[in-house]
């Protein structure tokens, strides 16, 4: 994929973790997939970057 889409798509990971880790009631899990969220906002500033 383009790197613009690329990064798009980790955007969106990183939403959809978020949004789970504020519906879960399982603290452990909320933390989990806010680290995921945000290795994923890290790859999609790399990946724009890059592209720059």
């Amino acid at each position: 994929m383009e790197p613009v889409r690329d990064a798009i798509y980790h955007e969106q990971l990183a939403r959809v973790a978020r949004l789970k880790a504020s519906a879960t009631d399982d603290p452990f899990l909320a933390v989990r997939l806010r680290e995921a969220a945000i290795r994923h906002e890290r790859m999609a500033r790399k990946l724009r970057r890059d592209s720059a």
